[in-house]
């Protein structure tokens, strides 16, 4: 990874991605997306950032944050919802166990 202002680049367009697979609610794509990026990460981080591209790499890691913020976010409400379903399915059972004893 020699050019880290353009890897950078490509980490918060992997991170944007994910966001809209969020979005979509498309959580297996977010996995996958996020598995590949991190990845990246790893790569991008094993060498040191050159004075010339700190800035740039800055600006790109505040906005990844960000990114995932948003994206955290979308995981928690979806999250919600399932343990929201989950409960509801949970009383149907009794409802019809009760209804069936």
């Amino acid at each position: 990874m020699k050019d880290k202002a353009q890897n950078i680049q490509q980490l918060i367009l992997l991170s944007r991605m994910m966001l809209e697979k969020a979005r979509e609610e498309s959580w297996e794509e977010v996995f996958v997306l996020e598995a590949e990026r991190s990845e990246l990460i790893e790569l991008f981080f094993s060498e040191p950032v050159q004075q010339e591209n700190a800035e740039a790499v800055g600006i790109g890691i505040q906005a990844i944050i960000a990114i995932d913020r948003d994206t955290m976010a979308l995981g928690s409400l979806a999250r919600l919802d399932l343990a929201q379903a989950l409960h509801q399915m949970e009383q149907g059972k009794k409802a019809v166990k009760a209804y069936t004893a």
